[in-house]
Formats: structure tokens, C-alpha cells, sequence
């Protein structure tokens, strides 16, 4: 078996003395097990990606942007009707507004489990070792 010879030199391979293009390409960037979300669902992060369990990678992200969406359904539809009768007494029947609005939900949270998906499908590095 070869061994190699070790160089007695006392100059370090880790730091450069004048930064290059390439190591500017292949700079920072953050390895992450969850997202962190801006308000319009986009990932906070620098260049992400994805570590760890991929099932719970993808679990969080489905959860993380269900929650999101189905809030922002609500949010833009806060002018919703009460549904109180002009007595002050409420019906038994539901409110078609509120129905509707919780179908928008349901859509909302379909598209953003799939986006979740197609994330960390995307990202999705192994298990970090």
C-alpha cells in the first residue's frame, strides 16, 4: 500500500487569500428540517435545503403552507355576513357564506400541500450526514 508523503508546508489549504468566483458561487446558504415562511409562503431562507427525514421535511412544509393558505382564504374574505337574522336571533340553517368560504379553505390547502411536495421534493438533500 502507498503512503503519501505529507508536505511540510505551514500554508492552509481551508482559507484563501484572495476569494474567486467560484467560491462566491458556492457560498452561504441554509440546511433546514422546516421553512421558515414570509408572509406570502415563500421560503426565508438563503439557497435551502432540505435535510433530515424527508417525511417529516415534507409533513412540516404540508402543515406549514395549509395553515398559511387556508389563513389567507379567511383573511380576504373578512367581510363575510354574520349570519344573524335582523331580530338578532341566528338560523339553524348553515351560512352559504361560511360554506363557501371553508371550500376556498379546502382548495387553498390542497394547493399549498402540493407545493409543499414539490418543494422538498426539490430541495431534499438526504439525510444530512
Amino acid at each position: 500500500m502507498a503512503v503519501s508523503q505529507k508536505k511540510d508546508s505551514t500554508e492552509s489549504t481551508v482559507l484563501q487569500a484572495k476569494p474567486t468566483a467560484r467560491a462566491a458561487e458556492h457560498g452561504d446558504h441554509d440546511r433546514i428540517v422546516m421553512a421558515s415562511r414570509r408572509a406570502d409562503g415563500s421560503m426565508d431562507q438563503i439557497a435551502p435545503e432540505f435535510i433530515g427525514d424527508k417525511d417529516v421535511a415534507l409533513a412540516a412544509a404540508k402543515e406549514q403552507l395549509a395553515v398559511q393558505a387556508a389563513s389567507a382564504v379567511d383573511t380576504a374574505a373578512r367581510g363575510v355576513t354574520s349570519g344573524v337574522a335582523e331580530d338578532g336571533t341566528g338560523g339553524s340553517e348553515p351560512d352559504p357564506d361560511v360554506k363557501a368560504l371553508q371550500e376556498a379553505q379546502e382548495e387553498a390547502v390542497k394547493a399549498a400541500e402540493a407545493r409543499a411536495e414539490r418543494e422538498v421534493n426539490e430541495l431534499h438533500k438526504g439525510l444530512g450526514d
